[in-house]
């Protein structure tokens, strides 16, 4: 056989291959999971426990950052932080220099991210591999894509959490993964997201209360089989001295940012999130199993079954809404006794999820036919990534869960439940002078209403172009959104 025929066999060897390999991963990582029904809702109750504890809302995003940097900062034993994905930036790099000063005078530090999504590439693995030599800091990835190379069917188990903890006396979560995206709008015609954290605190050290059941919920995610141990030779492109040469430029990272906030009066301080925060009566913490393929939805029961007990209002808002079949028949099934509420959500015009927008183009109706008033966000320049519910103007919901099946049955997702009237009552006004003012309702008979600040904005010729075929998609594999 001479070389031009091998050589011509060979490349068919490996296009063979690869078609093998893509429907492999076509059918266990797509067509499996969208065939197989979704498990129903769960019959729970709630868990409320009473608790002394505090919270504050952190609806902008600079308050966002500030109570972070804030509460790692006064570290003294522990911090442990679970993302998504950290997206390179100002941000990133102050995140991750605070997480290393902490680290430098004795904290030990657990630290978990998304294996697929958790945006450290490029220069950024440096900061791993930094992490990786230093001895107080645990890192690990949830799902890493290494692993979903042989089993496609782990893409789908993706952490979707947003979670920080320090000393068991302080947390900072809700929807904001670690982004300049999400803290700061240097321009009008930047791109920004909006969204929303909380942070709470602890005012009796020897009380077990809701901080305390993140903590249980975090060593559970990251002692699972899911949560894997990295290490700088098998993971990323390595040399012996990156690691050295990262601290080195985050130590000055953090000196400089340091000596910037003492040179001028700081804008933030772990008192001014104290001053800031109202009384909790009671609440509890919920979040999904931990398992691969299908998950039992607790979040969603959970939310579902507190809007079904709500007597009068029901207030929702996430960034797209794109309920499956199961979750439709849920809601068909669930008994509301509310009698009026409503939902807010992006527009054409703004949603950024392109794929999660066709899908609630699909589904918006069964809201907007029912006793909510629908309402979609309209400016071009920025995007709503809040989730958040409120029941009877008095309990509220906060967190990472988004309304549709990936958040129902695919990912680990959170929420802190809070019943604090207080705080409700600031969710509710934010979304009355932020938001509502700058949407469009929408009726029944498919007639609209503009804000006060909005005329209504038409999405651009490419989405609408896009979008009949983004929906065909979506309601095929709206088992994935």
């Amino acid at each position: 056989m001479n070389q031009v025929d091998l050589s011509r066999k060979l490349v068919n060897w490996l296009w063979k291959t690869a078609a093998v390999y893509l429907l492999y991963v076509l059918v266990t990582g797509i067509i499996w999971p969208v065939i197989r029904p979704t498990p129903e809702k769960i019959d729970v109750q709630p868990e409320f426990v009473e608790t002394s504890e505090k919270v504050a809302l952190l609806e902008y995003g600079i308050e966002g950052f500030g109570a972070r940097m804030d509460i790692i900062d006064e570290a003294e034993e522990t911090i442990d932080v679970a993302y998504f994905y950290m997206k390179e930036g100002e941000s990133v790099d102050l995140f991750y220099a605070y997480i290393l000063a902490a680290a430098n005078r004795g904290v030990k530090v657990r630290y978990i991210l998304d294996g697929v999504f958790h945006g450290v590439r490029g220069e950024d693995r440096d900061v791993m591999h930094a992490f990786n030599e230093h001895p107080n800091i645990e890192f690990k990835l949830h799902e890493p894509i290494s692993s979903v190379f042989y089993a496609p069917w782990r893409i789908n188990n993706r952490l979707h959490d947003k979670l920080l903890l320090v000393d068991n006396k302080y947390s900072v979560s809700g929807g904001r993964n670690i982004s300049d995206l999400y803290y700061e709008r240097t321009s009008s015609d930047m791109a920004y997201s909006f969204d929303r954290d909380i942070f709470m605190m602890k005012t009796e050290a020897d009380e077990t209360g809701i901080i305390d059941q993140m903590g249980d919920y975090y060593n559970e995610l990251f002692n699972s089989d899911y949560a894997v141990d990295q290490t700088n030779w098998s993971t990323f492109d390595w040399s012996g001295d990156k690691a050295d040469q990262k601290m080195a430029e985050l130590e000055g990272v953090y000196l400089d940012y340091k000596k910037e906030r003492e040179d001028r009066e700081p804008l933030t301080s772990i008192e001014t999130w104290e001053a800031k925060a109202v009384d909790i009566d009671q609440g509890y913490y919920v979040h999904n199993e931990l398992s691969r393929g299908f998950k039992q939805p607790f979040v969603w029961s959970h939310l579902l079954t507190l809007a079904s007990q709500a007597e009068e209002h029901l207030y929702v808002q996430s960034p797209w809404i794109v309920p499956n079949s199961q979750m439709r028949a849920d809601i068909e099934a669930t008994d509301f006794q509310a009698s009026e509420g409503l939902m807010l959500t992006n527009g054409m015009s703004t949603g950024n999820n392109k794929g999660g927008q066709a899908g609630t183009e699909n589904r918006k109706s069964v809201f907007i036919d029912s006793f909510l008033d629908y309402y979609e966000y309209q400016p071009k320049e920025s995007t709503l990534h809040t989730k958040t519910w409120v029941f009877d103007k008095q309990i509220s919901a906060i967190g990472s869960f988004n309304l549709d099946a990936r958040s129902s049955y695919l990912s680990t997702e959170s929420m802190v439940i809070l019943d604090s009237e207080a705080l409700a009552e600031q969710l509710l006004a934010e979304a009355e002078e932020s938001y509502l003012e700058k949407s469009v309702q929408v009726y029944a008979d498919d007639s609209e209403s503009n804000g006060e600040k909005t005329k209504g904005q038409n999405p651009t010729w490419q989405t609408r172009a896009m979008m009949p075929i983004l929906r065909s998609f979506a309601w095929l594999l709206e088992d994935l959104l």
